[in-house]
């Protein structure tokens, strides 16, 4: 765990530098120590927790530079990966609760971001008055 908090201190440190492009490794860094911070038998809270901010740190640096497609990839991943986990056989019941609170937090976040980019593009989006509106053809 020493290993990961490192690499996220770091890329935190290089985000808020402005350095995305080596922040980006750190955090990628990050969410593969996390990934095995999922196995059984380590730390359930600690893991998920791990493998969640390591994968919302990531999505966030991507939002920070308009690469919305990468960062809603980057909380599907993690979404997908605790939902993997979660089906495994012979979980404890500790594991579990830990995997479906972090799943919920993810889904959340991807529901937050997929809100956030429908209000960003009605804004930006002004649809052209239709011009030949008597020539369109409806199915």
């Amino acid at each position: 765990m020493d290993q990961w908090k490192r690499e996220t201190r770091s890329g935190n440190a290089l985000f808020e530098q402005g350095d995305y492009v080596m922040a980006e490794q750190h955090y990628l860094s990050a969410c593969h120590l996390a990934d095995i911070f999922l196995m059984p038998g380590a730390d359930p809270e600690g893991g998920v927790a791990a493998l969640v901010v390591s994968y919302q740190n990531l999505a966030e640096l991507y939002r920070a530079q308009g690469q919305h497609p990468q960062a809603m990839s980057a909380l599907q991943a993690a979404h997908a990966r605790l939902s993997h986990v979660l089906s495994a056989p012979g979980l404890c019941h500790a594991h579990q609760q830990a995997l479906l609170r972090g799943s919920g937090q993810v889904r959340m976040d991807i529901m937050n971001t997929v809100q956030w980019l429908g209000v960003s593009r009605q804004r930006t989006y002004r649809p052209t008055p239709a011009r030949h509106a008597a020539t369109r053809v409806h199915h």
